[in-house]
């Protein structure tokens, strides 16, 4: 049955990675050609279906930065980069298009070691942690194995010290994919996606006007009430706004 199963699973691909690789194409060359919308629909197709990958979200960035859609084109900028930190071309024609917005915010220093971990984690996507987390807690195992069961004094101590070490890095590689899944899965920040919005003092509209966003700024969401969503400017600013007004990245 199993065999079965892998036969059908593997026609399946057969069928369905050309037809993916021939979307790709079609979409490229409309963009080629200057069709921006009918390339966005055939780059938002293919992430219909569930795959997606940092260049789709750079393509798609590319096209609406084309359309003349700056929200549009910094959230997918942002997504290529969350999938793939080290996307150069991504970083570059996102700052490129922040170059156009309004706002003008100084983000607020990050501590370096917290900068250092995020870039440790986003060496690898979850599953890569995962199994790495596996292969080291197997090891571990196989060092404690020596150590108990082990009759030369030398073949205890490098069980011991194997055993130690690859717990160590089990741990850390598994905080890793945590902390790396943690953020491809994060709702918490989001991009103006209107021309302006009026951040108010409280979630309803009767709030003291605190200051004015314009489209494509981000903002991080603290919580929400109803319609309305607190948020946090990048410089440490807050207030509310409708939760319409923005787009989660």
């Amino acid at each position: 049955m199993k065999h079965k199963i892998y036969i059908v699973w593997l026609a399946m691909m057969a069928v369905v990675l050309p037809m993916q690789a021939s979307s790709m194409s079609q979409a490229d060359a409309l963009y080629s050609q200057g069709n921006y919308a009918q390339a966005a629909e055939h780059y938002q197709t293919i992430l219909s279906t569930g795959n997606s990958s940092a260049d789709l979200y750079y393509n798609l960035g590319n096209t609406y930065y084309r359309m003349g859609k700056i929200a549009d084109a910094i959230i997918h900028y942002e997504r290529a980069l969350r999938l793939d930190s080290g996307h150069e071309d991504a970083k570059h024609n996102l700052a490129f298009v922040q170059n156009l917005t309004v706002d003008k915010i100084d983000p607020i220093g990050s501590i370096f070691l917290v900068d250092w971990w995020k870039y440790i984690y986003r060496l690898a996507m979850p599953d890569v942690w995962a199994y790495c987390s596996v292969a080291l807690f197997i090891s571990c195992l196989i060092g404690v194995i020596l150590y108990v069961f082990g009759r030369q004094m030398w073949l205890r101590k490098t069980g011991f010290a194997v055993g130690i070490a690859c717990l160590c890095f089990a741990i850390i590689t598994a905080c890793c994919g945590s902390s790396r899944q943690a953020e491809l899965t994060d709702t918490s920040v989001a991009i103006v996606y209107i021309p302006t919005v009026t951040i108010k003092s409280s979630p309803d509209n009767s709030g003291n006007d605190l200051f004015i966003l314009h489209e494509g700024t981000k903002v991080f969401i603290k919580s929400s009430v109803g319609e309305w969503s607190e948020i946090k400017t990048e410089d440490g600013n807050t207030g509310w706004l409708p939760t319409s007004s923005i787009a989660v990245i």
